[in-house]
């Protein structure tokens, strides 16, 4: 063992105490972390890998010697291994050399076009799209950076306005930022959007509430100096390059709550969601779409064999992975219309995609006129689909990153008009040019620990937690998930804390 890996082995903390474990899985020639690797346990408890290997496990009695864990993960040998036999927190996994198969691909005598198509095919017969109750882990998280944000004023008719108030502003808006959301629950449905019921168990918002405030009080400023300046009844013209909008003051500055009709805030009220749904709504919203991205109206709805003209694909391997003869296809792009290079990996049974993890080779999408840019510059996912106790597949794992930049770099002009007024309709003015590049970061994690078919009648009489209060921290709390088995939380979201 070289003296590096050594260190790490000394460094990483273990715990078995009472019912819990954490281990850190790496690859025993490189010393890499192994992601996302699939923990099974002969007591019921499953587990996965985060980014950085980690994973924990949970019993609700105390271990006993026959408690075991068995660990798998492609290009990896099998891992088994009785839990109180484990003397470090450190696994390391020894790589499966890829080796094609070429007897039994003789025997099958596919292409990798033709295994491509037949992996598009009988949807229904190859996952479980019927009505399920999925015990799952969604771990939410977003952070952005402001590479620049300044507005260099060239007219201001209010003086509170003026270039030192702008400056001063933009300096307390906060430069990194950052905010996570983790949920834990059921959710009961097939893979519609109509059909779909959460039961949320109990979720944890990492905020902080230091930054929320500081931007409440950038837009309080705001308000404030134009409800002292800017008259009753007037409007404002927004100007920018060629574009132009109209809006009336009421919609820029709040009015006072006796300034607003009952009949109007029934009218609202009425069209908006109760505020204490929003939470369940959110992560409900997330789920579908989730599935969605997956499989919709019963056909595959992943871009990469849909459109598998953009692509080129070779078959690397041929192998079995616990018990399944399964097919390892590499893809790349073809012509700049393809994005995406990485591997698939579909069961040769009835050709099911099982696993899939892709990175994008190009911009997702490169967006910029008239001083307005947008660049989705990086998307990475993990897939895995499992047959649970059941004969079809169902999803297990998805895990999704995305990297963004949004930039303006634009000349405005905003126009206060009021036409009540005797003399020129004109009562102000501020012109100047917005500078504004921000670098966002997105990713999404989810894991379904187990799922189990549910009746009709079961499904109809469930009701949901439409109403639910997640608990807000604005610091990591180890203790929080204490009791369950979720997806390890990584470093950035461990070192989390409020400004």
């Amino acid at each position: 063992m070289n003296f590096r890996l050594f260190i790490v082995l000394t460094l990483v903390s273990y715990s078995v105490i009472a019912q819990e474990i954490n281990l850190q899985l790496r690859d025993s020639l490189s010393g890499e972390p192994i992601p996302f690797a699939t923990v099974m346990t002969n007591f019921g408890e499953n587990a996965f890998s985060n980014e950085e290997g980690v994973f924990r496990l949970i019993r609700e009695t105390s271990f006993v010697p026959e408690d075991s864990l068995f660990i798998s993960c492609m290009g990896f040998k099998p891992f088994g291994e009785a839990i109180q036999k484990l003397s470090d927190s450190l696994l390391l996994l020894s790589p499966k050399a890829i080796e094609l198969n070429a007897v039994i691909l003789s025997q099958n005598n596919l292409s990798a076009a033709e295994v491509i198509k037949k992996a598009r095919e009988r949807v229904k017969d190859k996952y479980d799209l019927s009505l399920t109750k999925k015990t799952f882990f969604l771990r939410e998280s977003f952070d952005q950076r402001w590479v620049q944000r300044d507005f260099k004023v060239k007219k201001a008719t209010i003086k509170e306005f003026k270039q030192a108030f702008w400056d001063s502003l933009f300096k307390s808006i906060p430069v990194k930022d950052d905010w996570h959301t983790e949920s834990y629950g059921e959710l009961y449905g097939d893979w519609s959007d109509e059909r779909q019921k959460l039961v949320l168990k109990r979720a944890v918002e990492l905020a902080d509430t230091i930054n929320e405030k500081g931007y409440d009080q950038i837009e309080n400023k705001i308000t404030s100096v134009l409800d002292e300046n800017v008259k009753e009844n007037s409007y404002f013209k927004f100007k920018s390059g060629i574009f132009s909008s109209k809006v009336d003051r009421n919609e820029v500055i709040e009015q006072e709550s006796d300034s607003t009709s009952v009949d109007t805030k029934k009218e609202k009220e009425e069209e908006e969601f109760p505020e204490e749904e929003a939470f369940h709504r959110g992560r409900k919203n997330r789920l579908k779409g989730l599935f969605n991205s997956l499989i919709k109206r019963d056909r595959l709805n992943i871009s990469i064999l849909n459109k598998s003209h953009l692509y080129d694909y070779e078959i690397i391997n041929f192998t079995y992975v616990a018990g399944v003869a399964v097919y390892i296809i590499r893809f790349q792009p073809n012509c700049k219309k393809g994005k995406y290079k990485g591997k698939l990996y579909i069961e040769a049974e009835q050709y099911s995609l099982i696993q899939m993890e892709y990175e994008n080779v190009r911009s997702i999408r490169d967006f910029s006129l008239l001083g307005l840019s947008f660049n989705a510059y990086e998307r990475k996912l993990q897939l895995k689909f499992d047959r649970f106790q059941g004969d079809k597949y169902q999803l297990q794992y998805l895990n999704i990153e995305s990297k963004f930049r949004t930039g303006i770099d634009r000349p405005v002009k905003i126009i206060e008009k009021n036409k009540f007024i005797k003399g020129r309709r004109k009562q102000n003015e501020l012109s100047g040019k917005i500078h504004f590049k921000l670098d966002q970061k997105s990713s999404v994690t989810l894991v379904v620990f187990d799922s189990e078919k549910v009746n009709e009648k079961v499904f109809e009489s469930l009701q949901e937690t439409k109403v639910f209060t997640p608990a807000k921290r604005d610091s990591y709390d180890p203790n929080f998930w204490e009791g369950y088995t979720i997806m390890e939380p990584n470093k950035a979201i461990k070192a989390f804390s409020a400004n």
